[in-house]
């Protein structure tokens, strides 16, 4: 028994001995061939190209096949292609009003010696700009100065006219009237003198300039109302002469005198409240066209009533009524400007035909006929001749004169927003801004 173990325990020592042999020399094998090698030969990996086999192999390319040759093709014609009209684009554009700038106090630029005035409040007037700050427009001087003189002279010669009559007999039947030279150079005429010119002075200088301080004058409505003071003066003076015929001559003279200063006053204030700051040109020359008128076939009345044998009250007579016409003819063109509206160039043409042919007519008759007074008919056919020749002139070319081949805009409707052209001239340059409520 002892000996069956003494040989398996010999069996098992022996077979493990025999074990750890083994492995010693699978240990050894590697590390004797890595000492036999002197260097590690690195791995190659080929990597076929195009046109090389998967052994490296450079396999040779397909031929190529030799280009075909083909016909040319014809262009083929197309039809040109109509333009198509493209609708010009429409845009709407949306005008957004500025924002209202705060207010400022006027500026003046530092090198603007005369002052030119800003848009601050009270630079401008009637929507024009204030000439200064104490005349409002171009011809305030001349209103101030037309107003100072005709009230100062016209009461002066309230005063003087009057006494001068009275001392010196004028008009009077020198067997019933004894001069008196110290009525009319005494210290009471004196005083009256001054004191009337200047009180007349200082009212006309007040109430003009008020006036043009609170309204805008140009040079046109300031000359116009010179006009019309002299138009207006002239009718009712002539017509208190007509009226006061039967008064002594002193009072008749001191009645004329007063009458027509407030005539000369009536005349300036209506053209210029209902003419405005800034008259038409066309409309006073219409005005103006018409007391002229008016007074030319009144003198041609008196003449035909002359040659006719008849005295028909006097010269002075004559001369009134020569005075009172100026005033009805300006008062109708002045309702006739109320529907119609001339040019200034048809006015002004009408005028020169008239006057040119009517003078011509009134010379050559005169010259034919004779001119003697006291032949009847013959006496007073230049004057009907002369007036007809003169009316007829004025109508003729007012009628037939296409005012449209000078101002091809002339009378054609005019765009809407836009102010209608009644026959102006091509080179009219008036002001198309009214400041009045009658034009």
């Amino acid at each position: 028994m002892n000996s069956v173990t003494e040989l398996r325990r010999r069996g098992e020592v022996s077979t493990s001995a025999s074990r750890w042999w083994v492995a010693l020399l699978v240990a050894l094998v590697p590390l004797c061939a890595f000492a036999q090698t002197d260097s590690v030969e690195p791995k190659v990996i080929v990597v076929p190209y195009p046109g090389m086999g998967d052994a490296g192999v450079i396999s040779e390319p397909p031929p190529i096949a030799p280009p075909v040759e083909t016909p040319p093709v014809s262009p083929v014609e197309t039809p040109p292609v109509a333009p198509v009209e493209v609708p010009p684009e429409t845009r709407t554009i949306e005008v957004t009003p500025p924002l209202p700038l705060p207010a400022e106090p006027p500026m003046v630029p530092s090198g603007d010696v005369m002052g030119t005035p800003s848009e601050a409040p009270g630079a401008f007037i009637d929507g024009k700009p204030r000439e200064g700050a104490f005349l409002s427009g171009p011809g305030s001087m001349t209103f101030v100065m037309h107003h100072t003189l005709m009230t100062g002279l016209g009461v002066l010669a309230t005063q003087m006219i009057p006494r001068a009559v009275g001392a010196y007999c004028m008009g009077q039947d020198a067997t019933m009237c004894t001069p008196m030279p110290a009525m009319f150079t005494d210290q009471d005429a004196r005083v009256a003198y001054l004191a009337g010119s200047l009180i007349g002075a200082a009212v006309g200088f007040g109430v003009s300039a008020w006036w043009q301080f609170n309204h805008w004058i140009s040079h046109r409505s300031a000359n116009f109302g010179i006009i019309g003071s002299f138009i207006g003066g002239a009718f009712l003076g002539a017509l208190t002469d007509l009226a006061a015929s039967m008064a002594t001559p002193r009072d008749r003279a001191a009645a004329v005198t007063w009458t027509i200063l407030i005539g000369s006053l009536a005349g300036a204030w209506l053209t210029t409240v209902i003419g405005g700051g800034d008259i038409a040109l066309n409309k006073a020359t219409l005005v103006v066209s018409g007391a002229a008128w008016a007074m030319i076939y009144t003198a041609l009345i008196m003449g035909m009533v002359a040659a006719s044998g008849s005295s028909g009250g006097g010269i002075r007579t004559g001369l009134d009524a020569m005075m009172i016409t100026p005033a009805i003819g300006a008062a109708a063109m002045a309702f006739a400007t109320l529907k119609f509206n001339p040019s200034t160039t048809q006015i002004m043409r009408a005028n020169l035909f008239g006057v040119g042919v009517g003078a011509a007519v009134f010379l050559l008759s005169g010259l034919v006929l004779g001119l003697d007074w006291g032949k009847t008919p013959t006496g007073i056919v230049p004057y009907i001749l002369g007036a007809v020749g003169a009316i007829g002139a004025k109508t003729v070319v007012s009628i037939f004169w296409v005012e449209a081949a000078e101002n091809p805009g002339a009378n054609q409707p005019a765009e809407p927003g836009a102010p209608q052209n009644f026959a102006r001239p091509a080179n009219w340059s008036g002001s198309s801004e009214k400041v009045s409520p009658w034009w």
